[in-house]
């Protein structure tokens, strides 16, 4: 009887084939035919993929429980989710991501134009995101670039480079946070890992940048535009090296690993003793600026889109998806739909260079076919989890392939939700600026590279592992 309902239960290939492809058809159609949000698409796979899972022979309770799993191991991305939202106010509010802006536009210069737009957008993207990077100062520098004779493609690469390194090494990011939440590993330990791939991959863009830059920036000289963006700044804010403090604080948080939620709101009280004395914020203002954002009104648009940001309600949609995203890999790995997918791959693989290989081609692929960047990450991160845990390698190992492959890559596909939304604002197309992408090419090429080069380093560690754990049991 026992042998008869194991084999009822088994899932297999099929079964999960099945649900990867309706979740594709639904995610792909939605997206790219009808330009939904990725929400009621995932909930239409993830219905698919629970009635596949009650043909194997799961209960209802079965499949709830997954699911519930999934989103669990969520919780904590997302209170930060929401604490990122109130310190991102707060610290527009208090002068520290305006200074940052302000400081980084003094070093515009045409010569140097390439690789200090790049280090501009990771700037204000380690603050604000990726895509609000690309959807305000990315479009000043656009137009700043351009003025400037470069062309228009270049000009977006280095935009878009700066915008996804900020991502991948900022604890404000959401794709760091779901990637922590993922992998079941602290945020700050992921920023960490990830930091050396991303510094590599840093050096050898703006290199890059820098030998085009000499070839296509004429004679040098500063940007008008940029000069226009520093005066309103400075008009709207008083900039100062002390509203840098929260951040200071924030770095120093991380590097005694203190943990994130404790850090964020360091940094948010941090902005709020700055802002009060310094740009005259009064307390209900900051209440609200940390409830629903901060709104810039000076009259001109570009400033007050740039610096209009943040706030706890501002992250609801973002944790709408990953909750729905974490319930369906929860549902497909509880029933097995995960394993049978990955199973048939990852048994020939002996090592940690091509499982780190795999894995990474795994975002991309998730990237180009589901097509988001927080699929790109979640379903390749749950996918191979388990794999890691078996073989004794640290969790955090994964996190790297997962940012270094499913991050950086979603704004290179022209129809992947980052690609349609970066092409869209900077009038350039993704196959156009991808090329020039030099940042975003380099970390998937490095993290390739790093799992071969550290995969004795990773056996050796694993081994060690397991046998003081085996020791500990045998006490």
């Amino acid at each position: 009887m026992e042998e008869a309902v194991k084999e009822e239960r088994e899932t297999k290939f099929v079964h999960a084939l099945i649900s990867v492809v309706a979740m594709v058809a639904f995610m792909f159609g939605g997206i790219i035919a009808f330009d939904a949000e990725p929400q009621i698409p995932l909930i239409m796979g993830s219905l698919v993929a629970g009635i596949v899972a009650l043909r194997i022979g799961y209960s209802w309770d079965e499949i709830l429980e997954g699911m519930i799993d999934g989103i669990t191991q969520s919780l904590e991305a997302i209170l930060i989710l929401l604490l990122i939202g109130v310190l991102v106010g707060v610290w527009i509010a208090a002068g520290t991501v305006p200074s940052m802006i302000y400081y980084g536009l003094m070093i515009i210069n045409a010569k140097f134009f390439l690789p200090a737009s790049m280090l501009i957008c990771t700037i204000v993207a380690f603050a604000i995101g990726s895509w609000g990077t690309v959807g305000t100062i990315g479009i000043a520098l656009m137009g700043i670039g351009i003025a400037l004779g470069l062309p228009a493609p270049m000009v977006a690469g280095s935009v878009i480079s700066g915008s996804y390194l900020g991502e991948i090494i900022s604890p404000l990011s959401d794709a760091t946070n779901l990637t922590a939440a993922v992998v079941g590993r602290n945020v700050f330990d992921v920023v960490k890992r990830m930091m050396a791939l991303a510094l590599v991959s840093f050096v050898i863009a703006e290199v890059m940048y820098l030998v085009v830059g000499f070839i296509m920036g004429g004679s040098g000289g500063s940007a008008e535009g940029a000069d226009q963006l520093m005066d309103g700044i400075s008009n709207a804010f008083k900039v100062s090296p002390i509203t840098l403090i929260p951040m200071v604080v924030m770095v120093a948080c991380i590097l005694l690993k203190v943990p994130a939620i404790p850090a964020m709101l360091a940094g948010a009280l941090t902005g709020v003793v700055i802002g009060i004395p310094l740009q005259g914020v009064s307390v209900g203002s900051l209440i609200d600026i940390a409830q629903n954002g901060y709104v810039l009104d000076t009259g001109t648009e570009l400033l007050d889109t740039l610096l209009s940001a943040g706030g706890l309600a501002s992250m609801m949609n973002t944790i709408s998806i990953i909750i729905v995203a974490m319930a369906f890999g929860g549902l497909m790995k509880s029933t097995g739909q995960m394993e049978a997918i990955i199973r048939p791959i990852v048994s020939k693989i002996h090592s940690f260079g091509p499982l780190n290989g795999v894995s990474e081609a795994f975002t991309v692929a998730s990237n180009l076919i589901l097509p988001d960047q927080y699929l790109g990450i979640s379903v390749p991160g749950q996918m191979f989890s388990d794999e890691y845990d078996k073989r004794g390698y640290d969790r955090t190992l994964l996190s790297n392939s997962l940012l270094g492959g499913g991050a950086v890559s979603s704004p290179l596909i022209p129809w992947n939700t980052c690609g349609i939304y970066c092409a869209g604002l900077l009038g350039v197309s993704a196959i156009a600026y991808a090329p020039f992408s030099f940042m975003n090419l380099a970390v998937i090429g490095v993290t390739l590279v790093w799992g071969f080069l550290v995969s004795g380093k990773v056996k050796r560690e694993s081994q060690a592992a397991q046998a003081a754990e085996a020791g500990f049991q045998d006490k």
